[in-house]
């Protein structure tokens, strides 16, 4: 049997432990918050942005514009992995890992964009090739994901890629983070082809080359929104794991 030394310094250990998960999930939820804000905003910009691009796909002679997104034209797939770089957020990690490992993908022709170490340590020991990019797991910076944006419509659009795939958790609530995997590349074409857009408005200088410059801006935009999903969604893992971690 332990004895009164023993029982009081065990005592003190898990005072000592509970001070520590408490403090954890107060700089979790702040860091939420945060995020929410952010996610909360950009969304607003990117509906709106997403709206008049809807639009202007509906106009005559927008396939010509769409259509190189829409199409692959050969290559390998890429796929953007964003997990964390940092651990005691549950099962946030390895719920991703597992999506990743169960779509089968080809480690001979696949490419692994890892945002997060251990998305980056799982991609490499199944035999993938990856590309490290763990600094944007630690805060998603617009010019970090328009980089990356640019980089992969760029191998698209010159047929070194057939397939962009993103696998990230998306924040539904304080205790929901499912997985989603999204077809970043090839973009779905939208219905409407040929109708008149400009019944409402004056387009200048004309609607396909609005939307030439358009879609580039919508697709860096959808891969930093999912970026600041991703975010929330850790933080509120985290923040959940060090709930009950306190509690326990």
């Amino acid at each position: 049997m332990a004895s009164l030394k023993e029982i009081r310094g065990r005592i003190g250990s898990v005072r000592q432990t509970l001070k520590i998960t408490s403090a954890m999930r107060l700089i979790s939820s702040a860091k939420l918050r945060s995020a929410q804000n952010a996610i909360a905003n950009m969304l607003a910009y990117e509906q709106s942005l997403r709206s008049v691009f809807e639009r202007l796909s509906a106009c005559k002679g927008a396939a010509d514009v769409v259509k190189p997104f829409a199409f692959g034209s050969g290559g390998g797939t890429a796929v953007v992995l964003v997990t964390s770089n940092r651990t005691l957020c549950g099962g946030f990690n390895a719920s991703l890992v597992k999506t990743f490992e169960s779509q089968g993908f080809d480690t001979e022709s696949t490419t692994v964009y890892a945002i997060g170490k251990f998305g980056l340590k799982a991609a490499g020991k199944m035999g993938f090739e990856t590309v490290n990019l763990c600094s944007m797991a630690e805060k998603a910076d617009y010019g970090a994901s328009a980089a990356l944006a640019q980089k992969l419509v760029s191998l698209f659009l010159d047929g070194k890629l057939s397939k962009v795939v993103v696998i990230y958790s998306h924040f539904a609530s304080m205790s929901h983070v499912p997985v989603k995997v999204e077809t970043y590349l090839p973009i779905v074409p939208l219905t409407g082809e040929g109708e008149s857009c400009d019944d409402d408005y004056i387009i200048e200088p004309s609607p396909e080359e609005v939307l030439g410059q358009l879609l580039p801006k919508v697709l860096k935009l959808s891969l930093h929104t999912i970026l600041l999903d991703a975010q929330a969604a850790e933080h509120a893992a985290r923040s959940l794991a060090m709930q009950m971690a306190t509690d326990n």
